[in-house]
């Protein structure tokens, strides 16, 4: 794994990141803001609820890099590109949990994510070792059944105290992020539209060097 910071408290995004857009990192900055001393950003080789990306590991990878370079507490971690098998959450985070033993962990997702989460693999070890942040949006719908809705009863935390709780609590955020998805901009730049300011600079110059998502 490449070298990245030891902090106190440490907020993990995940995704393919294909390619990353201004969205995700609007939500970094606003995690760094909630006061997370470090904002990980982490890519996954093989996600295995979702299509598979299109761009490679190494240049999803790349462009992650590219858009981070000067932001302040946000980095990059390819833990989950170093692994062979499918990229679940529970495992990536039991790795995580021994490297950082005392380190406050939260795991960042979306509505539609927290409204499967009782569907994922092992969700009861994701919350052994680390909290969740369900993140949505306006008009998104919270899951008010099942085993993730009594998880949210019993664990209910405010999205502050995250950074204080070494794991095992559960918030939601509601931030009205632009509405972009990886998915639009892969068809913008398929299509020939004008993708300025949706994601940064230096990754555009990327897609259109290796032209990606023709």
């Amino acid at each position: 794994m490449k070298s990245v910071s030891n902090p106190k408290s440490l907020a993990i995004l995940g995704g393919t990141f294909d390619p990353v857009h201004i969205g995700h990192l609007r939500i970094a900055l606003q995690l760094r803001q909630l006061g997370f001393a470090a904002v990980w950003l982490m890519p996954n080789a093989t996600p295995p609820h979702r299509p598979q990306p299109q761009a490679t590991a190494e240049q999803r990878l790349a462009m992650l890099r590219l858009a981070t370079q000067s932001l302040d507490g946000i980095e990059v971690c390819d833990l989950e590109l170093l692994r062979d098998a499918p990229s679940y959450s529970a495992d990536t985070l039991a790795l995580l949990r021994q490297q950082y033993a005392d380190c406050a962990i939260t795991w960042v997702m979306g509505t539609d994510a927290w409204n499967s989460f009782d569907q994922w693999q092992k969700p009861e070890v994701i919350l052994e070792c680390a909290n969740v942040l369900v993140i949505s949006r306006p008009g998104d719908k919270i899951k008010a059944m099942g085993w993730q809705h009594q998880q949210a009863v019993v664990r209910r935390a405010e999205s502050r105290g995250l950074r204080d709780s070494h794991h095992g609590a559960i918030a939601f955020q509601a931030w009205p992020e632009l509405d972009i998805s990886a998915s639009d901009l892969r068809q913008a730049i398929k299509q020939g539209d004008n993708v300025t300011f949706l994601t940064p600079d230096a990754v555009l110059e990327y897609i259109n060097q290796h032209k990606l998502y023709r």
